[in-house]
């Protein structure tokens, strides 16, 4: 029997290839409606909704500073550090912790007169006090100004809640209540109803702190500064997205 020559194998090889390739392909094309079914893509619903609590201030921030002068450098630091010191011993005497006083700032620099010549040197010690007493948050900056005298400065006073997360989880919860409840509206208009959560996200600020006028009274007046808590509020936006049926 003659052997076959190599041209009759590249054609058959050919062949058989071409074969493989055809069922490949028909194989294919009747799985294709199955592959087309599972990647279906879902028909969804996209809301955006808002969630506000409120909440009331615990925490006082008063922002205050020594401001001296002197004819000498030396003796402006002198005078500085020494009311500073008092101002500092004087909050921590009615009720201000240590660690809740911060030293934030301190500055030296000449003074001139009209002809640019030096008269002196002013000193600026610049610091913050926390408390959790709003009530008596005036008698801390009377208890400043009473040692400090004309020297004390008082910047401003920041109200804000320490612990935010009983306030943010009910932001939270009402915006994922609100963001549902819009989606059913929308889903009932469309003759839809809403399945299951594929994605939230959520966008939110912090419990913002409100400065309030920094002002005070002599230390000798019968009453301190009033400083009032009031509430303040915290908004969370979440943008949900159903599936819809």
């Amino acid at each position: 029997m003659p052997r076959p020559s190599r041209t009759h194998l590249a054609t058959a090889l050919g062949l058989g290839l071409i074969s493989l390739m055809v069922l490949i392909s028909l194989l294919a094309l009747g799985a294709s409606p199955a592959r087309a079914a599972d990647k279906r893509v879902p028909r969804t619903i996209s809301v955006t909704a808002t969630g506000t609590a409120s909440g009331v201030p615990d925490t006082a921030t008063i922002s205050l500073g020594v401001d001296s002068q002197a004819g000498t450098a030396a003796e402006a630091l002198n005078r500085n550090a020494q009311r500073t010191q008092g101002v500092i011993d004087a909050m921590q005497f009615v009720g201000v912790k240590k660690r809740d006083i911060q030293t934030s700032n301190i500055s030296l620099y000449p003074t001139f007169d009209q002809n640019s010549r030096i008269t002196g040197y002013s000193v600026s010690t610049r610091m913050t006090a926390k408390t959790p007493d709003i009530a008596n948050a005036g008698k801390v900056i009377d208890a400043a100004a009473g040692l400090a005298g004309d020297d004390i400065r008082v910047d401003s006073i920041s109200l804000s809640i320490e612990d935010t997360g009983p306030v943010v989880r009910n932001a939270r919860r009402r915006a994922v209540t609100a963001a549902r409840e819009h989606a059913g509206q929308l889903a009932r208009a469309a003759h839809a109803r809403i399945g299951s959560v594929r994605t939230i996200v959520e966008e939110r600020n912090d419990v913002p702190t409100y400065p309030i006028a920094a002002s005070y009274r002599s230390a000798s007046d019968e009453d301190s500064v009033p400083v009032e808590a009031g509430t303040q509020e915290l908004q969370i936006r979440v943008k949900v997205v159903y599936e819809i049926a």
